[in-house]
């Protein structure tokens, strides 16, 4: 008789997070399988690692034999395998609880914030990898030296990117964690911003006796968490002096970000990024907190973070086209919006930047509407395909669209165009863009193909 026992089934597999840890789980020879609505390069890789992945969701993916189930925030308990799965009496987790288990097994480095979390995760990953320590890796975006966003490493550390959303990270205890900034976000989820701090403060308490809390001291809401955290505190930024880790002299020389570190008030010496942005700079200074504090050495620091490229999709150079460049970015948040379109101006100052913005979420795109429209003010020219629906009701849906978002921007006196598909917004840019142009394409969804669909053109 076949055995057909499944250690693992993940309801969701194709999601970062949640094959990061399939991954991981497949790497030690755990028997996986795991469903999803489409097929991924995630999916893709899974099943080279061995693992059964299913299209579509059906109660027939489980049996008895089926030892462990494993769900995405967006899973329901209406999911065909869930209820399945409680029919059967297979044990289910949610993605930060079985995080949280693996963790457990090893000294936990957990990044969250409401931006920056896989820049920073990516960074320490990198650098600890230079370093040789061979931790267990398990991000939101491609670390570069690994190839891929997961890792099952020998050493004793375990670098993970967690979220907020839903109090994902309420199952997490590590021994070191960094908050990068706290802001307005998921407010499908959270009441308002007092919430959203109430949830980091509360994820501040799963640290591990005698660990620590690395906190942009940059951000005030950040500040404030810390300053209930009764364990150690390690701040870094740039803007106040009494920092334990800062970052001064910043300046740009041939696409290079150059700035000096100084810990506690000691000067470690000259870093650079090639990365643009201030918030590069904020990123790069927690990944070298992080790194020193585990006793990391300076030298492979500065070497690592000189040579880091960034995560997949976050500042991503795509390609150039008759001198038009192609950049692609995660950014689906204002702020990240904002901040990213300045970053890229500071590097290519006089060049002309059409920012393509797939919004993400119905339901974020009508509750930060305004927000938007100033973030993407920093922009040349903008264009606006439909919104990527995620977790919205019918009535979300109903009540926004990039139509809505395009006709504020031209109120304002901005270049902007609501172009609902992909192929037609490659179009309009083959027509329009100029040499010397920059192409950014923005968004958490499928917008980074417009991209590849521009420089594909023959």
């Amino acid at each position: 008789m076949a055995n057909n026992k499944i250690n693992y089934h993940f309801i969701g597999i194709g999601g970062i997070g949640m094959g990061a840890l399939a991954q991981i789980l497949a790497s030690r020879g755990e028997k996986i399988s795991g469903s999803d609505l489409v097929e991924n390069d995630l999916t893709k890789k899974l099943q080279k690692m061995g693992a059964k992945v299913y299209l579509g969701h059906k109660k027939e993916y489980l049996s008895p034999e089926t030892e462990n189930v494993v769900v995405s925030a967006a899973i329901t308990e209406k999911n065909p395998e869930y209820k399945e799965a409680q029919k059967l009496g297979i044990p289910i987790l949610t993605r930060g609880e079985l995080l949280g288990k693996m963790m457990d097994e090893k000294v936990g480095i957990a990044i969250t914030g409401t931006h920056g979390k896989t820049t920073v995760s990516s960074m320490i990953s990198h650098i600890f990898e230079d370093e040789g320590l061979d931790p267990t890796i398990a991000v939101g975006g491609e670390v570069r030296n690994i190839g891929g966003n997961a890792k099952d490493g020998k050493g004793k550390y375990f670098i993970a990117e967690t979220c907020e959303y839903k109090r994902f990270f309420a199952d997490i205890h590590p021994h070191i964690a960094v908050i990068t900034n706290i802001e307005e976000d998921h407010l499908d989820y959270y009441k308002d911003l007092d919430d959203i701090k109430s949830a980091f403060s509360d994820f501040t308490n799963n640290i591990k006796e005698g660990g620590t809390l690395v906190v942009c001291f940059d951000d005030e809401n950040a500040k404030e968490t810390a300053e209930n955290f009764n364990e150690k505190v390690i701040s870094y930024g740039i803007s106040n002096e009494n920092l334990n880790y800062r970052a001064d002299d910043i300046r740009i020389e041939e696409n290079v970000q150059k700035f000096r570190v100084y810990k506690n008030g000691s000067d470690l010496g000259d870093f650079e990024i090639i990365i643009p942005g201030l918030h590069s700079i904020l990123n790069a200074l927690a990944a070298i907190a992080v790194s020193l504090e585990c006793g990391v050495k300076l030298g492979t620091i500065k070497e690592s973070v000189a040579r880091f490229e960034g995560a997949l999709r976050r500042m991503q150079t795509k390609g150039e086209k008759d001198g038009i460049l192609v950049i692609d970015d995660y950014a689906h948040h204002p702020t990240e919006i904002q901040t990213t379109l300045r970053g890229i101006k500071s590097f290519y100052p006089k060049r002309k930047i059409w920012c393509v913005f797939q919004p993400h979420q119905h339901s974020r795109t009508r509750l930060l509407l305004d927000n938007f429209v100033d973030s993407l003010l920093e922009a040349d020219k903008i264009i606006i395909p439909k919104i990527y629906p995620v977790r919205d009701t019918r009535e979300d849906i109903e009540s926004i669209s990039g139509d809505t978002l395009t006709k504020l921007l031209t109120q304002k006196g901005k270049s902007a165009a609501y172009i609902p598909e992909f192929k037609e917004v490659v179009t309009f840019l083959e027509q329009n863009a100029s040499e010397n142009d920059i192409i950014v394409t923005m968004g958490a969804g499928p917008v980074n193909q417009v991209g590849e669909m521009y420089l594909n053109i023959e």
